[in-house]
């Protein structure tokens, strides 16, 4: 087998291994060893250092995330993606900059408890977000105001309006308060 320079010792001995990779997770990672099939990654025999190729990091990453109880980074995307945001506005949404929530779809870091709990919700009832952002909106008693006027319009005929004083709210209402969303996020950085 060929071998190449090892960058953390100097040695020529860093080879390429092929099969089923094995790690001891850290104590704080549930479900004992880690194991990845059908792997490749580098190894130096001298000083035991192991450089793993970006598929089988990102495998490892979806194992800690999934033993964590945490979204992994398609699962991140897909619920993005579900509500129409932008990483952008995601981001902001979260109150995290832009190229830590790209890391966390891209799998390059993992998003902490708070946030996946954060993403969980706005995917489970974005309603609440919607209802959150409208109270940080400086504008907020014009809203307030123009929603008043327009329920009188509303009331009884339209599900939105008869959802904000407890009726039952479907999948489509729920759709379209992800739009509503999706509005209030623009409004907001109109402006910002």
């Amino acid at each position: 087998m060929a071998t190449k320079e090892c960058p953390i010792c100097g040695g020529q001995t860093l080879e390429e291994k092929q099969g089923e990779y094995r790690l001891e997770p850290p104590p704080n990672i549930p479900g004992g060893t880690m194991t990845v099939p059908d792997a490749t990654w580098l190894a130096c025999s001298t000083c035991n250092e192991e450089i793993l190729s970006d598929a089988l990091s990102k495998a490892i990453d979806r194992q800690r995330c999934k033993r964590l109880g945490l979204l992994t980074p398609e699962e991140l995307r897909e619920v993005r993606k579900r509500t129409g945001l932008s990483a952008v506005d995601m981001a902001q949404l979260l109150g995290v900059g832009e190229k830590t929530y790209t890391r966390w779809e891209n799998g390059r870091s993992i998003q902490n408890k708070s946030n996946d709990t954060l993403i969980r919700l706005l995917d489970k009832h974005a309603a609440a977000f919607s209802l959150i952002e409208a109270e940080r909106e400086p504008n907020r008693d014009t809203l307030i105001a123009g929603y008043l006027q327009d329920l009188s319009r509303l009331k009884g005929s339209n599900p939105l309006a008869m959802a904000a004083h407890g009726g039952d709210l479907g999948t489509v209402i729920t759709e379209n308060l992800r739009k509503r969303l999706q509005e209030i996020v623009a409004r907001r950085k109109e402006i910002a």
